[in-house]
């Protein structure tokens, strides 16, 4: 069973967290680009990938906003959801998978 655990995790959830870590981290780039006036916000292309990123990341960070409020106008949950990603991935579901007795 440990095995299966490890497999799932390998193969499947590193995998996948790691690919919303670097969707975030695009969606907090390309948001500064936008509002640089680096990248044009008339483009479709541009509010397509930031459209799509939008409807990945806000159903993660809007129940974080909630409980931890914007310092300045910096959105901290974004930060929040930047450091809990390595720390599940690489931390905290390998120790469980571990713990779980067999």
């Amino acid at each position: 069973m440990r095995d299966l655990l490890w497999a799932l995790h390998s193969y499947f959830l590193s995998p996948v967290l790691t690919i919303f870590f670097i969707g975030l981290l695009v969606y907090v780039i390309l948001g500064w680009l936008m509002v640089g006036g680096v990248v044009d916000n008339r483009n479709q292309t541009v509010r397509s990938i930031y459209g799509f990123l939008f409807s990945i990341i806000e159903p993660v960070a809007k129940p974080l906003r909630r409980i931890i409020p914007s310092f300045g106008g910096l959105d901290l949950s974004i930060l929040v959801i930047a450091l809990a990603i390595p720390f599940l991935r690489d931390w905290l579901l390998p120790r469980l998978i571990v713990a779980i007795p067999f």
